[in-house]
């Protein structure tokens, strides 16, 4: 079942940034989210983390954010950004950090 394969991941989202004008907004975030999850996937002792037991691993720790970035269409013009996370207030800090610069090139605060 989707309940099953989800497990304890309660949010999903997925933002596809398109077009030249915002070929800086798609580099920045492709950065962030890379150093975000590199630092967030590291070992750390005593990181808020649920623990998880399969068949090929006894002990597995599972985050409870992911982000990951691929880039698509004609020299790399677009980029879809997908999220997994247990809570919805983590993702709205997320794409809030990462688009909140898109306040200038729209005239209002993204998230007013």
């Amino acid at each position: 079942s989707i309940a099953e394969r989800m497990q304890d991941y309660q949010v999903v989202a997925m933002v596809i940034i398109l077009g030249p004008r915002l070929k800086d907004l798609q580099s920045q975030v492709q950065k962030k989210v890379k150093n975000m999850m590199m630092e967030y996937l590291q070992v750390k002792p005593n990181a808020s983390r649920h623990s998880t037991r399969s068949n090929s691993d006894p002990c597995i720790t599972k985050p409870n954010f992911i982000a990951s970035c691929s880039s698509f269409g004609p020299k790399g013009v677009g980029l879809i950004v997908r999220v997994a996370a247990t809570t919805t207030e983590s993702v709205y800090r997320f794409l809030h950090l990462q688009f909140s610069c898109l306040e200038p090139l729209l005239g209002v605060s993204p998230y007013s």
